[in-house]
């Protein structure tokens, strides 16, 4: 068989085989082996158009390998970062609540998150008193009735930082920190509910 009939088939190949990755960057990969494959082909044989796609075609699918890389990289760093709330700041505002006061009830409607900047306030159904700096209210925003889950009373005066439904969505989407901070905590707070519901004697 010719050299160049084995390039061309080799070249169909690696073309097929782009089809048939799942994951995005061995599909880039792939794709970059077809180019490479296709222009030796063609400047085998002198074809201009060949030579031309796959020569356009390859820097483009090196740029998109790159930018899945890093895209996976800042993902799995995002994963085991910390969340600085620190720049929620802007978009929260004050609420001081007194010592004694219920914050809310297990039902109410929900329309904020606060983070408690200072004081101590324990979820009763829990038994569970949450410190300065942790998020409230986080589970109660992403559920499908939009109603607290616990009865939630201030111990101490209190300091809170609220923000409101609107803003959280739209840093949500724009900010993947803020987005996996939310994740992590809300996961965390099942967990600690599940473990304290087990604990608890029938």
């Amino acid at each position: 068989m010719p050299y160049l009939e084995i390039l061309g088939y080799a070249a169909s190949g690696a073309v097929f085989m782009t089809f048939w990755m799942k994951a995005m960057i061995p599909l880039r990969i792939m794709g970059l082996v077809s180019n490479i494959l296709f222009f030796s082909y063609g400047a085998y044989d002198h074809l201009v158009p060949i030579m031309i796609l796959h020569g356009c075609l390859l820097p483009l699918n090196l740029l998109r390998l790159y930018q899945t890389v890093r895209l996976k990289r800042r993902i799995h760093e995002l994963a085991h970062a910390e969340f600085d709330v620190e720049s929620l700041l802007p978009f929260m505002s004050e609420r001081r609540i007194d010592k004694g006061t219920v914050l809310w009830r297990r039902g109410d409607p929900a329309s904020d998150i606060f983070y408690l900047s200072s004081g101590r306030v324990r979820i009763e159904e829990l038994g569970l008193d949450v410190t300065p700096g942790n998020l409230i209210g986080e589970i109660a925003m992403f559920s499908p009735d939009r109603q607290r889950t616990q009865t939630v009373t201030c111990l101490q005066d209190c300091l809170f930082l609220a923000i409101s439904e609107e803003k959280v969505l739209e840093l949500f989407s724009d900010n993947p920190e803020f987005g996996l901070y939310l994740i992590k905590m809300i996961v965390n707070r099942l967990s600690a509910n599940l473990e304290i519901t087990a604990t608890k004697p029938a």
